[in-house]
């Protein structure tokens, strides 16, 4: 199956599913970087086509890092609409939040998936000190409610 995007001479769509992942003590988030990126991400992917999100979340995490039987519970949904590089960009991302119940684990390591791939454990009161993109996705982590599902739009 193929991923869900779309793209021609001047836009690009995609369907994509992020994770915010607290340590055992929820003091801490799982936050990645790559090689020419200047700015963080929570961890996931593009869902595939006839693929249901949590099962896309599910993927994406155990691809990535290697994290196995994590509960996910929907957090949010963010919506990008930017213009990057000449180009016009629509993204939908659905953000899951888990615990990793694990209290070993490295501060920074690679992805199992591919080395240009860096996840980093950050302080959830030092994210003021990460560009974060989307930028407004931090609002996920600060809402008084578990149950209450965050949406975002972010227009750049």
């Amino acid at each position: 199956m193929d991923d869900i995007k779309y793209e021609n001479d001047h836009f690009k769509f995609a369907y994509r599913v992020s994770a915010i992942i607290y340590n055992l003590d929820k003091t801490d988030i799982l936050l990645f970087t790559g090689k020419d990126m200047t700015y963080y991400m929570l961890p996931g992917g593009k869902v595939k086509e006839l693929e249901n999100s949590i099962d896309a979340i599910k993927r994406e995490i155990e691809e990535e890092i290697g994290f196995k039987s994590l509960n996910f519970t929907l957090s949010g949904i963010s919506e990008e609409i930017i213009k990057h590089n000449n180009e016009n960009i629509h993204q939908i991302t659905l953000t899951y939040s888990t615990v990793y119940r694990s209290s070993q684990h490295k501060t920074e390591f690679k992805s199992v998936e591919s080395d240009w791939i860096s996840f980093k454990w950050v302080k959830i009161n030092e994210l003021h000190k990460y560009k974060i993109h989307p930028s407004n996705i931090i609002n996920m982590l600060n809402k008084s409610n578990p149950i209450e599902i965050v949406h975002i739009i972010e227009n750049k």
